[in-house]
């Protein structure tokens, strides 16, 4: 009997990545570079950790999944230094484009002085009255 149910992300990511690395094959197209995984860079003052950034590296991408810097120490070019040491990994790496999404009440305004155009945008997602932007930079 066929069933659905709760897995853990580290048994069912493996399965799924075989599956588009045989969807790719059949392409023809030539194997770009493997993915590094999972990166993450932190702010810390005196050891504490004040901020971060989350990116899933993957062939020649790399999309942003979490930035955050504690309240009191934004406005000190934090959040701009981890998109920076971001993109000097990518260009260490290879990659050819970064992608993130961020709220209308989070940071779309922060994403666009650094350089990142809007290439989508999604009303009420996730909920009603906020939009959902997704920013593309090339590299």
């Amino acid at each position: 009997m066929i069933s659905i149910e709760p897995a853990v992300v580290s048994r069912v990511e493996p399965m799924i990545s075989e599956i588009f690395d045989q969807q790719f094959q059949a392409t023809g197209l030539a194997q770009p570079r493997k993915a590094a995984g999972f990166i993450a860079f932190g702010v810390y003052d005196k050891g504490q950790l004040v901020g971060g950034l989350i990116a899933r590296h993957r062939y020649d991408h790399l999309k942003i999944t979490e930035l955050a810097v504690k309240p009191a120490y934004q406005g000190q070019r934090l959040g701009t230094q981890l998109i920076q040491t971001a993109e000097a990994f990518g260009r260490q790496h290879h990659v050819v484009t970064i992608t993130l999404g961020t709220r209308s009440y989070q940071a779309a305004d922060f994403y666009r002085k650094c350089g990142y155009q809007v290439y989508g945008e999604i009303v009420d997602l996730p909920m009603r009255g906020v939009t959902t932007y997704y920013f593309v930079k090339r590299l």
